[in-house]
């Protein structure tokens, strides 16, 4: 039986992530980060007759990763791929969100899987064989306004991981990043709870209207299944691609982005969430420089 050891499974991609590959055979190794989420993955499993092993992990702790990855060798012997999925999104402006809070998205974002990662690496080296999976998001190539932590955390993890892909290539081991655009769970309505919150005087109109424009959006987008069911095919495949767009829109906008020049591109981007009106005073410049 093939293993699979997923990250931040509590809900989301990850969890239709465990789902997904234990429903087509896979020992599934699911990391959450409290007792009652694992409990109710350990419900599902047994209602599944699944191989579901949910295990208690925080990616920002170095101890608990190598725990968790210990745990699952112990069972499995072996780890055939590595999703890692564990994320969140903390918008602000540039200027205002706490430095904090950047360290916080890039510890999640970036530094979790390299920890996790560096923690597989010595088992999929011994083995000749395995497949490292980055759910990375569209926020990589395109950046949004405040969103700019977010973009930052997955575009490190996007270049990152392309000089890992030719770091362990000739181990037999695959790494590849998963581009998502918005999908449809529990972070969109997070977001905009935080949006909602935040008391940013000299953007706080731009923020205002960031936040209705999350609240219209909620609900909306791509089923995780089926990104999940993208990340099974991954794991499957004999020689993946580096960078996979995942849904509808992934590949929409990045069609439309590569055929985009830069004054094009800057224009597409405040289409996106219809900020045109935020850099009128910018536009008025570039038209009277012109």
């Amino acid at each position: 039986m093939e293993s699979v050891f997923i990250t931040g499974c509590s809900s989301g991609i990850g969890r239709a992530g465990a789902m997904v590959f234990a429903r087509n055979g896979y020992r599934v190794f699911a990391t959450v980060r409290n007792s009652g989420d694992a409990e109710s993955l350990a419900n599902w499993a047994a209602g599944q007759h699944a191989a579901l092993h949910p295990v208690i992990m925080d990616v920002t702790e170095s101890d608990q990763v190598a725990r968790g990855v210990q745990e699952a060798l112990a069972v499995a012997g072996r780890l055939d791929a590595l999703v890692n999925n564990a994320g969140i999104a903390v918008p602000g402006t540039f200027e205002r969100l706490p430095l904090s809070e950047w360290e916080r998205v890039m510890q999640v974002n970036f530094f979790g899987p390299v920890r996790v990662t560096r923690a597989v690496l010595p088992q999929m080296r011994k083995q000749g064989s395995g497949r490292i999976i980055m759910v990375s998001s569209l926020s990589a190539l395109v950046g949004l306004p405040g969103m700019a932590p977010y973009s930052a955390s997955k575009a490190a993890l996007e270049l990152a991981s392309e000089s890992l892909r030719l770091e362990v290539d000739r181990f037999g081991i695959f790494v590849s990043v998963v581009e998502p655009g918005v999908v449809a769970t529990a972070m969109p309505v997070k977001i905009s709870g935080d949006l909602a919150a935040t008391g940013d005087p000299p953007y706080a109109e731009l923020l205002r209207h960031l936040h209705a424009q999350s609240v219209a959006g909620t609900g909306r987008g791509e089923d995780p299944m089926r990104v999940a069911e993208l990340l099974l095919e991954i794991a499957r495949a004999p020689k993946p691609a580096f960078r996979y767009p995942a849904g509808r829109q992934a590949h929409e906008v990045l069609k439309a982005v590569a055929a985009l020049d830069a004054p094009g591109r800057d224009a597409f981007i405040r289409s996106v969430d219809s900020t045109e009106w935020w850099s009128e005073g910018l536009s008025k410049a570039v038209k009277s420089s012109k």
